[in-house]
């Protein structure tokens, strides 16, 4: 009788566990958040969260000389998720005139 409930109790462990493992791939954990923050009074910028944990300010513009905010909220959360997927994609995330140009930023 030790036996067998000892053996119901490993399979029940193991079951738990393997759900767990299953649920975890199916629902990955999204560490990354992006937060589009107002600058200078009607200007845009952004921030970039890694789990919970600042890892990006940008009040300003990328690339572009001086110091000119994003003219809309819409205008730095396009910018701001194109840099999301590249860190996420392990690539550089740097943002060129040319990207802005792609996404029709006012510069």
């Amino acid at each position: 009788m030790k036996r067998y409930k000892k053996t119901i109790g490993i399979s029940c462990f193991v079951l738990l566990l393997l759900v767990g493992i299953i649920y975890g791939y199916m629902h990955p954990i999204n560490i990354y958040r992006l937060e589009v923050t107002q600058v200078e009074g009607s200007g845009y910028g952004y921030k970039i969260y890694e789990r919970g944990r600042l890892i990006i300010v940008q009040p300003f513009i990328p690339v572009v000389s001086g110091k000119r905010s994003f003219q809309s909220v819409q205008d730095a959360q396009c910018i701001g998720n194109l840099v999301l997927e590249r860190i996420k994609a392990g690539n550089d995330f740097a943002i060129s005139k040319a990207d802005l140009d792609n996404l029709g930023i006012v510069y």
